[in-house]
């Protein structure tokens, strides 16, 4: 009896042993989960930002019209028509602006040519260089800086149609480089193979039967929209708002015309139209000179308020006639454009909102770590949003922020003279 009871209880040790050491195991997690969260709640990792100096504008979002004293160019209906300037490139009176074809072969075969007695005009140009002075090799230096800073900024903005331009930019100066401090180049099989690619071409054969000109002088560009009469340009500062409206809707749908070779802009003024809130208006002045900048790239264009900073008391909305009288390329291209108008600026330390305290007084401060300690650093807030704030640059105050002081954006237990280890 007694040796039936023994094996009973004694029948499944392991499983005994097997539950206390799940139980052991629970409760090894729920001591590590307490442990990692008093960790945590006591020893926040600190984190930093360098404090430099940036710049920061109250701004105006709007999508502007482009307005340009401007009408297309015809070609010719005896053959192939391909233009003879550059997009952007002034033209004068009685200048050519296009060459005409018998054919698109022919017009495709001329064009080969020209560009490869061009390469074979720069490579020899290259060769007749001689060697340079310190000074010339730091301007190449500066344009090579310059270049690559282009490419890089192409770059981040997508503007991929440029990378290519700014590469051979790149190339350019790196080979006169070398030639300027006196390496030898060998061109020669380079000029020999461009040399025979243009003699394997009938250049007289393939030579334009007639031109087009024009009866006025101005910048050409090979972009038209069918737009270009869409404002009368002599009557923008008439616009209303709801004729503005609808024009930007036209605008948005345009595409490419084919029905032109091109156009020819006859005013370097031209006009940024927008429609903007009554309230947006009241911050400037006609007259006021802005910087504009373009949210589909890098570029800032310096503008005048023309018309319509001065909005009726029972306004709602106004049209803003932006005049500017810059001119480009892709200025000459430009309809429908998001813009950025900038209006007020502030330079100081840009201080994200997390690291801007305020004292039982009111004011504002922020801390630095300063050889693994903290300390306080107050300062004049010039502007502020809900995200940062800027703080004055004050160089004659010893409690300011300094530059490349490391502001604390993160920590706990923040205070003057608190030491992280």
């Amino acid at each position: 009896m007694e040796n039936s009871k023994k094996e009973k209880v004694n029948k499944n040790p392991g499983k005994i042993r097997g539950d206390v050491f799940a139980i052991i195991i629970v409760l090894l997690i729920i001591a590590g989960y307490i442990f990692y969260e008093c960790y945590s709640a006591t020893h926040v990792d600190v984190e930093t930002i360098t404090a430099v100096t940036s710049t920061v504008y109250e701004t105006i979002d709007a999508k502007a019209l482009v307005v340009r004293d401007e009408h297309t160019i015809n070609g010719s209906d005896s053959g192939v028509t391909v233009a003879s300037v550059e997009n952007g490139e002034k033209v004068k009176v009685g200048g050519n602006v296009a060459m005409v074809f018998s054919s698109q072969e022919n017009a495709t075969a001329y064009s080969t040519a020209a560009d490869l007695q061009s390469q074979l005009d720069y490579y020899e140009e290259l060769e007749s260089q001689a060697s340079g002075t310190v000074a010339d090799v730091a301007q190449i230096d500066g344009d090579i800086l310059t270049d690559v800073n282009q490419y890089i900024r192409a770059l981040n903005s997508k503007s991929y149609s440029n990378l290519s331009e700014y590469s051979d930019d790149l190339n350019e100066k790196f080979i006169r480089r070398q030639l300027t401090i006196g390496e030898k180049i060998d061109f020669s099989q380079v000029k020999a193979d461009l040399q025979e690619q243009l003699d394997n071409i009938n250049v007289d054969g393939c030579s334009p039967i007639d031109y087009v000109t024009t009866d006025e002088s101005g910048i050409f560009s090979s972009y038209t929209d069918g737009l270009e009469s869409i404002v009368d340009y002599d009557k923008v500062e008439e616009l209303n708002v709801e004729t503005l409206n609808s024009c930007i809707e036209q605008a948005s749908k345009a595409q490419s015309d084919q029905n032109s070779f091109g156009k020819l802009i006859t005013s370097y003024e031209w006009y940024f139209c927008c429609v903007i809130s009554a309230d947006d208006a009241a911050q400037i002045n006609n007259g006021d000179s802005l910087n504009i900048a373009l949210k589909s790239s890098d570029e800032v264009i310096k503008c005048q308020v023309v018309s319509g900073a001065d909005p009726d008391l029972n306004q709602e909305e106004t049209v803003l006639i932006l005049r500017c009288s810059d001119m480009n390329s892709r200025i000459t291209s430009m309809r429908l454009e998001d813009i950025e108008i900038r209006y007020n600026e502030y330079t100081g330390f840009k201080i994200p909102a997390s690291a801007v305290h305020v004292d039982d007084e009111g004011n504002k401060f922020v801390y630095a770590l300063v050889s693994n300690t903290v300390e306080k650093r107050a300062g004049n807030i010039v502007y502020t949003t809900n995200d940062y704030a800027v703080f004055a640059y004050d160089a004659e105050n010893s409690d300011s922020i300094r530059f490349y002081d490391q502001i604390i954006t993160k920590g706990t237990d923040l205070h003057d003279g608190k030491v992280y280890s």
